[in-house]
């Protein structure tokens, strides 16, 4: 049963297939996904990315045409929403007025696409986890391309993809594009360490291709992010193991990876452009980390300050205008900006999603590898938010949506039945699990 409420039959007994409806859904929500790479805009302006257009409409559409809210999406749907008052209650009394509605708007925005993920997943979780991975995969090594490209000159005018000698893609950001590429990566890993053909290879060459980039971002956050979510990825796979053989597997592709990571840093720093960067990028701290007047940890420092004088919070979009330096930690950014109200219904969803997550990954399910997969991205999102500001990911917020949409169907799996919020309508047959439709 899921959000649908239609009973698709079984093709295999000769019963309809899964309705057109719920087809052309699915190719919209993938080609929704594949825009994904490209969210750069004129940072002097708060411009919708042709992804975001795209998502409202999706998120509209078809939430208008019969996807339902799980019943038990209520909790982490309470906790933005006390994010949200928080910041409406800060906003109040905010200095700059003309940047609360804009903040204001994309909050609200972000949090409906992590609804919308959650309930779409929950809906039909394998199939559709797939479709978003493959689809999010294909948009990250198309930024990850484009990325390469412009560092390494390739083509005229592929500058364009760099920012500060650094890889930036079709992102603002290099800080954000190195991210975007971590969860693609476990996915890809995960799909090559359960491979049981030979054929399954082409997929060390994205695989390449996506870590290449990241490194060429030369984000210390992203390469951090990498490396602790692959060790929680790995951990987890090998702890969840069934047989000897799969774990063999495992092993093996631990081996793979490593000689594939070998490969690729070995060839980045054949170029002594690319040498000289990481050599100045590979240590923990910066100048501007350390700086006593404008730097990283003196800016975090203020902002608790200030967050412990004004508890209500300034507003949202006001600390960095007041202080002329963004937080640079995501959980510093929402306490500030909508005081302990918000700061605090954020760490109590990020532990909930964590804790649950856990939990989720411990019972045996046809969905167990994929969670995994979200489970290690998410973690080493939000570890890394301690150093940067994450609250305007997109991805952050997929990836959020997606944990959440699987947990809940295991959950329910395994707990009972499943229960959808339904809207008014005419009474809807009990259907078997896994269904998925419209309503008809």
């Amino acid at each position: 049963m899921d959000g649908w409420q239609i009973d698709i039959g079984d093709r295999r007994k000769g019963a309809p297939g899964r309705p057109l409806a719920v087809l052309l859904a699915e190719c919209l929500v993938v080609l929704v996904i594949l825009t994904s790479f490209y969210v750069r805009s004129d940072r002097t302006q708060d411009n919708p990315s042709p992804y975001d257009l795209m998502m409202a409409g999706t998120i509209a559409l078809l939430f208008l045409l019969g996807l339902r809210f799980p019943r038990r999406l209520g909790t982490p749907a309470a906790f933005w929403g006390l994010i949200v008052a928080g910041y409406g209650i800060a906003a109040m009394d905010a200095l700059y007025m003309d940047l609360v509605q804009p903040a204001l708007m994309t909050t609200v925005y972000l949090v409906g696409s992590f609804l919308f993920f959650a309930s779409w997943v929950y809906a039909d979780p394998m199939r559709r986890l797939l479709q978003i991975f493959w689809a999010y995969t294909a948009a990250a090594t198309i930024a990850a391309a484009l990325g390469i490209i412009g560092y390494f000159a390739l083509l005229p005018g592929a500058e364009i993809f760099t920012e500060y000698d650094r890889a930036r893609g079709t992102f603002n950001d290099p800080n954000v594009f190195g991210p975007f590429l971590v969860a693609p990566i476990l996915f890809l890993a995960w799909k090559l360490s359960t491979a049981q053909s030979v054929r399954a290879l082409w997929m060390v060459l994205p695989l390449g291709v996506l870590m290449l980039a990241l490194l060429l971002s030369f984000s210390r956050g992203a390469w951090g992010n990498l490396l602790f979510a692959g060790l929680v990825f790995f951990g987890l796979t090998l702890s969840t193991s069934k047989s000897y053989l799969q774990t063999m597997r495992l092993i093996c592709f631990g081996a793979l990876a490593v000689v594939v990571m070998v490969g690729v840093v070995g060839f980045a720093l054949s170029s002594p452009k690319v040498a000289d960067l990481f050599a100045q990028r590979a240590s923990l701290t910066q100048s501007y980390d350390t700086d006593p007047d404008h730097g990283r940890f003196q800016s975090q420092s203020r902002a608790l300050a200030m967050a412990l004088e004004k508890p209500l919070g300034l507003g949202p979009a006001q600390w960095a205008m007041i202080n002329k330096l963004d937080t640079h930690n995501v959980y510093l950014h929402i306490l500030v900006g909508g005081g302990f109200l918000a700061g605090l219904a954020f760490l109590a969803f990020v532990i909930l999603s964590l804790v649950r997550g856990w939990r989720a990954i411990g019972r045996d399910s046809p969905e167990q590898g994929i969670l995994i997969v979200i489970y290690a991205a998410v973690l080493g999102h939000v570890g890394e938010a301690v150093i940067i500001d994450i609250d305007n990911w997109r991805h952050f917020y997929l990836l959020m949506g997606a944990l959440w949409g699987v947990m809940l169907a295991v959950e329910d799996r395994s707990g009972g039945r499943r229960h959808i919020l339904r809207m008014p309508s005419r009474a809807a047959p009990d259907i078997a699990p896994g269904a998925s439709g419209f309503q008809t």
